[in-house]
């Protein structure tokens, strides 16, 4: 594998442990996993089957830059596998974050015989409307409801254009989404669904989901 490079794209900052996935050597093996909040404190270690492929790509990013194998990653709306490397450059971020695939298929886990997908479904395979609480594992990018409503942004480190990129030394970026994707109702379709649980503040969008809110679907930018 070439020397990955900086991913351009939304990095995520201080996101809790059930907030991301992470690859885990168990039984022999390295897998995807998931921590599960299954309520009353408790928290369940989900394992997903089938994901020997994605581990092991992950794993070639970290084996690539010298690392560690194993460890945290993410997925976010556009289904990038992106996978955070400690900073030793003195950046003034804690991680940076490279590309390590698309992911083709939706993660599957298990709870008490139970599925934990990240379709946008009940454990019991129900669809989920606006507004239903979402059950399935909770990984995602953290974005923010502005003040009012009125649109939906993220911050995130600021990259030079040179090729590969490098980052601009404690510099960050906001990302307004009315502006880049230039489709107004699509915004304001996912920022009314958010209102419905909070008036400002932040909300996770996943590969599939909101966390707590499932939202309406766009050809241009998933919200689903």
């Amino acid at each position: 594998m070439t020397t990955p490079t900086l991913y351009r794209g939304v990095w995520p900052q201080n996101v809790s442990k059930l907030a991301k996935y992470a690859v885990r050597f168990l039984d022999g093996a390295w897998k995807i996993t998931v921590l599960y909040e299954a309520g009353g404190g408790l928290r369940y270690l989900a394992v997903e089957g089938a994901g020997a492929d994605l581990a092991q790509r992950i794993n070639t990013v970290k084996s690539a830059l010298r690392v560690q194998p194993g460890g945290a990653f993410y997925v976010n709306e556009y289904r990038h596998v992106i996978v955070p490397v400690a900073d030793m450059s003195g950046s003034g971020f804690g991680s940076h974050y490279y590309y390590a695939c698309r992911l083709d298929t939706d993660l599957s886990f298990e709870f008490e015989g139970r599925p934990l997908t990240t379709k946008p479904i009940t454990m019991d395979g129900a669809s989920l409307n606006p507004g239903d609480r979402w059950v399935g594992p909770r990984p995602g990018i953290p974005y923010v409801l502005a003040a009012g409503g009125a649109d939906i942004y993220c911050e995130s480190p600021a990259l030079t254009d040179d090729s590969p990129p490098r980052v601009r030394p404690s510099m960050t970026r906001r990302i307004q989404l009315g502006k880049i994707l230039g489709d107004k109702a699509a915004v304001a379709c996912g920022a009314t669904s958010v209102k419905r649980t909070r008036v400002s503040g932040w909300a996770l969008l996943r590969e599939r989901a909101w966390r707590h809110v499932h939202a309406c679907r766009r050809r241009r930018w998933q919200w689903h």
